[in-house]
């Protein structure tokens, strides 16, 4: 019996929802989506649940891009892949060497990432809020580098770096589609050089993985319409604390589920 046929309705209802969250979350408010991270742990051991989720982010970056290819700074995106280059090869590492039997590094991914991976969005919020007063737009290297960094290492590491991104997009002070898009672009890049790093550093994804994958399709493409819809009528203000206050509750999900 293959692990698709051992789900139970209850798993199958988990991943449906979480589908639907990562379609909204891509269109329309993010945040949110980092909870879609918890609920595949529920069905999946948290070092494979990582990169089942890949291609479900995958189509969901897909049908963003779509929805917002005419809305992207393409100067931030360009501006923070060396960094995140550095992130995803230093947490595909850590990947490799967890596999090894006995692994120190293994112990930390199931037992201690999660709420590292919230501890890290959270000192990067404090970061933006810290920074919020401030009129003039970061233009150094270094608020780049630590976002990039991060971004790469907690995508990799738990395909959690939606909430990195969306505080430094708000320090840009990016507008509302321009900071949906430029996020959309940014994720599409880096999830699909993701795929080939899961495949080799955790060994996550296979035929059986991408058959469950297609099967979440009509919920992604839900959820996506779903956040197309809200994000045409909020209002620009409420956009940017809703981002904020979803960033947090998710933080808190990483670290106490």
């Amino acid at each position: 019996m293959s692990f698709i046929e051992s789900l139970t309705s209850t798993d199958w209802a988990l991943l449906y929802i979480s589908a639907l969250i990562v379609g909204f979350a891509k269109t329309g408010i993010t945040g949110i989506g980092i909870l879609a991270v918890p609920l595949f742990a529920m069905v999946f051991p948290a070092e494979k649940s990582a990169g089942i989720l890949l291609p479900v982010l995958c189509v969901a970056d897909l049908v963003a891009v779509f929805y917002y290819r005419n809305h992207a700074d393409w100067k931030q995106i360009w501006r923070l892949m060396p960094w995140v280059a550095v992130g995803l090869l230093s947490a595909t590492l850590i990947y490799y060497f967890g596999r090894q039997e006995g692994s120190m590094m293994g112990d930390f991914i199931r037992t201690s990432m999660k709420p590292t991976m919230g501890i890290i969005v959270l000192l990067v919020q404090a970061f933006g809020l810290w920074r919020r007063n401030h009129k003039e737009v970061p233009k150094g290297k270094t608020s780049a580098g630590i976002a990039g960094v991060a971004a790469g290492f907690t995508s990799m590491l738990a395909n959690a770096a939606g909430p990195i991104m969306a505080i430094y997009l708000l320090m840009m002070k990016l507008p509302k589609k321009t900071f949906i898009g430029t996020k959309a672009w940014f994720f599409l890049i880096i999830n699909y050089v993701k795929i080939p790093l899961m495949i080799v550093g955790a060994n996550s994804i296979n035929q059986q993985t991408l058959m469950l994958n297609a099967k979440l399709i009509p919920a992604i493409l839900l959820g996506s319409f779903l956040g197309v819809r809200l994000v045409n009528i909020i209002p620009e203000d409420k956009f940017r604390i809703m981002v904020q206050i979803l960033v947090f509750a998710s933080c808190l999900k990483l670290i106490f589920a």
